[in-house]
């Protein structure tokens, strides 16, 4: 009767050693879990740093195609071909200046205004009576653009050093001598980090000339 309780005692003692009890078995799941919790949150995190990087990315070649085209009009705007002033609306989200931005000869209106999140651009020929009463011919400047009701465009007169406030709005068009461009872009909200910034600011070269 002892010889067979030892026997049993012995047998029981060698599945136990041979293979896990419940608890141990608990414990392992919680231990895989946890692994498995660190090693997914890790992939996410990098999933989205990436998907970040990639939206700023798009972003600042967006803006950075906008500001150069911009740029380029703004710099050589002039008097329209029927002699109206370089400028003809200066306000926060719309601006509407005349410029060679063809490069064929002719001065064309050109018009930039935020509609939505989109920086809309129209240019008008000249025309035959050089009044302007051409089709519009309306283009993308930049899209996501994420401003909302903050300024686009701000003014400076010829005191502007670096410091002083812009011009208020609309800005009086004969005042002004340096034009400001600011724009939020993000080309997906679901990554609010990864909007981007840009800003610079124009110097007209005709406008020093320019009562």
């Amino acid at each position: 009767m002892n010889f067979q309780y030892s026997k049993f005692q012995i047998t029981n003692y060698q599945l136990r050693d041979n293979g896990f009890t419940f608890i141990e078995m608990i414990v392992a799941i919680a231990v895989f879990a946890i692994v498995m919790l660190a090693i997914t949150t890790f992939f996410t995190m990098l999933y989205r740093e990436q998907a970040t990087d990639i939206v700023k990315i798009e972003g600042t070649n967006i803006a950075g195609r906008a500001l150069e085209k911009m740029g380029s009009e703004m710099r050589k705007m002039n008097r329209a071909e029927n002699g109206t002033f370089a400028i003809e609306l200066a306000d926060e989200q719309n601006f509407i200046f005349y410029s060679d931005a063809d490069n064929d000869g002719q001065t064309e209106k050109i018009e930039y205004l935020l509609n939505g999140t989109n920086l809309e651009r129209k240019l008008t020929e000249p025309g035959a009576l050089l009044d302007y009463s051409s089709a519009e011919i309306i283009t993308s400047a930049a899209s996501y653009v994420r401003n909302g009701a903050d300024p686009i465009f701000t003014y400076y007169d010829e005191t502007y050093t670096g410091s002083e406030a812009p011009l208020a709005y609309p800005a009086n068009v004969t005042q002004i001598k340096i034009v400001g461009i600011s724009m939020n872009i993000n080309v997906n909200e679901n990554y609010p980090s990864g909007l981007t910034h840009t800003e610079t600011k124009i110097h007209p070269r005709n406008l020093k000339s320019f009562d």
